[in-house]
């Protein structure tokens, strides 16, 4: 009898800190789905290089997460967060065009760390959001109300794309929050695939200065990434991004973003339009307006991309250009629970061949369009539905 009593108070003694430390863990996830209509015509290389147009029931940044935090004490905590991206439309790991989708699959796809926090600010490595423009007071649209939106929210596309966005092997450091001001800054060693004999030189580091305070959100990135010889790591990038946000009347806001992004002497040729070792450089800004009406949100975006620099003396600056434009609007049931419809349309210069690829929506091959596919104009119809939980 003794000896049983010991058991159970054994027992009981290992389990508690695992009741306790399930009290600090908080599951979450989202559900969005929708049946729409994908289309990239009017390549240049004709009718053999286009993707007519096609229905599809798509997933759209639908994810699972565990995320907590334990009080160790003197003002520390300690944090996590595991988050993965689920494809509720297939159960696998691709995008709509059956290649690989990075972000969804297996566990820790999306953003997901381990951090010390405290009254210093908070450290943390993981796989984590590098210059990344989602926010809900400059522009939210593609990230956590809709489907999808123009590449250039997200820092580009086509030829010239953003450096980096949810990356993975990062250690970062996020300043403690002084009236509404924080700084973050992040380094990314990329040098894991470098072979033998070869130095391992690649690296990543990113700066932010976020402000958020009142009616008014600014945020600015600059980020650049040096290339890892040999190994299948991130090119050699650099990116800059401005962000402005005004909040008004409650929830709804204006907002602009602004990038410069460049990559940093290209490996290899793209055929009939820039030669090895050239830098290719690429400004875009984007404005976009999120308005409420009780239960109604409505929601309008339009973004322009210049001129390429860099190119071959036989481009001119309008076939490097590229035009995005989303209209749409949702009906909130709930808090929760949400259906939305959006139209989004991209216009290619002759040269370029920007895509929406957020989350996978691209049904290009490889997952975005390509340079067969230059000069194509994307579009994309949609009716959604999604859940928060």
């Amino acid at each position: 009898m003794q000896m049983k009593f010991i058991a159970v108070a054994i027992a009981s003694i290992a389990a508690a800190p695992v009741f306790a430390q399930a009290s600090n863990v908080t599951l979450y996830g989202r559900a969005n789905l929708t049946f729409d209509t994908y289309a990239a015509t009017g390549s240049l290389g004709g009718a053999a290089s286009d993707y007519k147009s096609r229905n599809r029931v798509s997933a759209n940044g639908s994810r699972l997460g565990f995320k907590g935090s334990e009080d160790l004490g003197n003002g520390l905590k300690a944090n996590f967060q595991i988050e993965s991206g689920v494809n509720f439309d297939t159960g696998n790991g691709n995008g709509q065009s059956g290649a690989a989708n990075v972000s969804t699959g297996t566990l820790a796809s999306r953003q997901s760390f381990l951090g010390l926090a405290g009254h210093f600010g908070e450290v943390r490595m993981g796989r984590q959001e590098v210059h990344w423009t989602a926010t809900s007071r400059t522009n939210d649209i593609a990230a956590n109300q809709i489907n999808t939106d123009g590449p250039i929210n997200t820092g580009g596309g086509g030829l010239v794309g953003g450096p980096a966005y949810r990356t993975s092997n990062v250690l970062s450091y996020r300043t403690p929050l002084f009236s509404g001001f924080r700084a973050a800054a992040f380094y990314i060693p990329t040098s894991e695939g470098a072979a033998a004999g070869i130095d391992p030189n690649g690296k990543g580091w990113s700066v932010q200065a976020n402000y958020n305070n009142g009616p008014f959100a600014l945020k600015f990135d600059h980020t650049k990434f040096a290339d890892q010889s040999a190994s299948s790591s991130q090119p050699g990038k650099t990116g800059n991004k401005l962000l402005l946000g005004y909040l008004y009347s409650g929830k709804s806001h204006v907002g602009f973003t602004y990038n410069h992004n460049s990559i940093d002497n290209i490996a290899a040729a793209v055929a009939g339009i820039a030669a090895a070792g050239t830098t290719l450089t690429q400004n875009s800004w984007n404005l976009n307006w999120e308005h409420y009406f009780g239960n109604i949100e409505t929601m309008i975006e339009y973004g322009r991309a210049g001129n390429v620099g860099g190119v071959l003396p036989t481009i001119t600056g309008s076939d490097t250009q590229y035009k995005s434009w989303t209209l749409a609007a949702r009906y909130l049931f709930s808090k929760r629970t949400t259906a939305y419809v959006s139209w989004s349309q991209l216009a290619n210069g002759s040269a370029n061949f920007a895509d929406f690829n957020a989350a996978g929506n691209s049904s290009a091959a490889g997952g975005a369009l390509g340079v067969a596919n230059r000069g194509a104009d994307v579009k994309d119809i949609a009716i959604g539905m999604m859940h928060n939980f």
